[in-house]
């Protein structure tokens, strides 16, 4: 069975809360992804900040504001050893494009998203198979 440890992005670059929207924006315009998790001093996910957020203010942002004045605080998540399914299963369901990936302890180890599937799938190493089992 593949897990998502198996396919997941491992090097994740983090936001601070206390972030300008200016600078997470920048910095996630630097790195090419839509959107990454926010971390508190500890190191702990503390939420979620992305493109979609900005795009609810409708193009006023208001002077001063921080990542954590617009981040999502729901953190969804999965664990290192989840079988993949569950973790595809969980984007489709709450229709996000990345969930954290927590160790044990509830640290950081990665983040997985659709494009980490669709490699999979070209990679090999995930093999899709027709609705109700044929070829």
């Amino acid at each position: 069975m593949l897990r998502v440890r198996d396919v997941m992005t491992h090097s994740v670059v983090t936001l601070s809360p206390e972030m300008s929207l200016a600078e997470a924006m920048g910095t996630l315009s630097t790195i090419g992804v839509s959107g990454a998790p926010v971390c508190d001093a500890a190191g702990q996910v503390v939420g979620v900040f992305s493109q979609s957020d900005v795009v609810k203010l409708d193009g006023s942002v208001p002077t001063g504001a921080r990542v954590e004045s617009l981040m999502t605080a729901k953190v969804l998540s999965v664990g290192l050893d989840e079988g993949l399914e569950a973790a595809i299963g969980a984007l489709a369901k709450h229709g996000v494009h990345r969930l954290m990936v927590l160790d044990a302890e509830g640290g950081l180890s990665g983040i997985i998203t659709p494009m980490d599937v669709v490699r999979a799938i070209a990679r090999g190493k995930l093999v899709v198979q027709e609705p109700g089992g044929g070829s």
